[in-house]
Order: structure tokens, then sequence, then C-alpha cells
């Protein structure tokens, strides 16, 4: 996959996790987990402008529509009995997501020439292990304090 192809693929899920950290502030009333959440929003909106930054400094320019919200497809489909539920899946799946950034940002910075874009693309991973650490530890807090958030039966999967 051409480098281009991978940040406007990467700007698309920076674009989804902006929303769904949006969301999982306002579901729940948990004024750490909210600021968690709010923190990473903005930040992973932040990253979404500084890789179309990234795109100009290599001298690519592409139309402000191609840039929308794009789903993992890794993510699974669930049906919560409560936002409680919701909110604990879906930041441990986000897990996942942030540690897969970080390593494809690393690996795009290296196939690139552009020494600022490269700075901007280090920046970035540096970034993406705050937001899967501070992610990881709001995990366990929920865990601490909802235990059986950590099993899954009972909650009823769907498919994708």
């Amino acid at each position: 996959m051409s480098i281009l192809r991978e940040l406007a693929e990467w700007i698309g899920l920076e674009l989804y996790c902006r929303d769904a950290y949006r969301k999982l502030a306002s579901q729940t009333d948990n004024r750490y987990a909210q600021g968690v959440f709010q923190w990473l929003s903005q930040a992973c909106g932040n990253h979404a402008h500084y890789l179309k930054k990234t795109l100009e400094l290599l001298g690519w320019q592409l139309p402000e529509e191609l840039f929308k919200p794009k789903r993992p497809p890794r993510l699974q489909t669930r049906q919560y009995s409560c936002d409680v539920e919701e909110v604990y899946w879906t930041a441990k799946e986000h897990l996942a997501i942030e540690q897969e950034m970080k390593e494809a940002y690393q690996k795009i910075s290296m196939k690139i020439g552009d020494e600022k874009a490269r700075e901007i693309l280090e920046q970035i991973v540096r970034e993406e292990e705050d937001h899967y650490r501070e992610l990881s530890l709001l995990v366990q807090v929920f865990e601490q304090t909802f235990g059986e958030l950590g099993v899954e039966e009972g909650l009823e999967q769907v498919q994708s």
C-alpha cells in the first residue's frame, strides 16, 4: 500500500476514534473517564489534522470530502445491557487500535524521506503510547469497579 493511501486510511480511522471517544465521554458520568475520553477525542482530531499536514509536506493534497470517519473492521458489533458495558468494551477494543496506530505510524515514518514529515509521525507515535497507557489505566479502573464486566458471559455478540 502506498504511503499516500496508508495516511489517508489512518486519517479516517483517527476521525472515527475522535467521534467514538466523544460518544464514550457522553455515556459516562464518571469525571475521570469523561476526562480521558475527551482528551483522547481531541488528540485523535489533532492526529487527523497532523496526518493531513504530513500529506501536504510530501506533496499530496487530497480534497477534504475524502476524509471521513472510517470504522476499524476489527471492532465487534455487540448489544449491551447498559452504558457501562458499552463504555468498557469499546474502550477495551480501542486499546488494540491505539497499539496498531502506534505501530503503523512507526513503519510509515521509516519509509519517509522528508525530515519534517517524519518528525510529525514520530511525535504522533509518542502520543499514541500515552493514549494506550491512559486508556489501559481506565480499562483497569472499570475492571476493578465492575469486575463482572471483564467476563463476556451475558454479552450478546452480534455478527458484523
